[in-house]
């Protein structure tokens, strides 16, 4: 999961553990699920650190020619 360092970090002067550093405010990182949890709510700071970066995911789309049956003219015969 990609995330954003807010300004917590240089504001109460913590290093992070993961990328022992402090990251800079608006700086990108990679981190697992369990690691966002602890950084945005149950950390012993009761501080967010971080914020989810909304990854933009693009699908492709497939345009499929579908070819329709040709109506036959056929006369029934009495």
């Amino acid at each position: 999961m990609k995330v954003k360092a807010l300004d917590t970090y240089k504001r109460l002067n913590v290093q992070d553990n993961e990328l022992k550093r402090i990251p800079e405010q608006g700086e990108e990182f990679d981190v697992t699920k369990e690691r966002y949890k602890v950084l945005t709510s149950n950390n012993s700071y009761n501080e967010v650190f971080v914020e989810a970066v909304k990854e933009i995911v693009e699908t492709a789309t497939k345009k499929v020619k579908t070819e329709k049956a040709a109506k036959s003219n056929v006369k029934k015969l009495k």
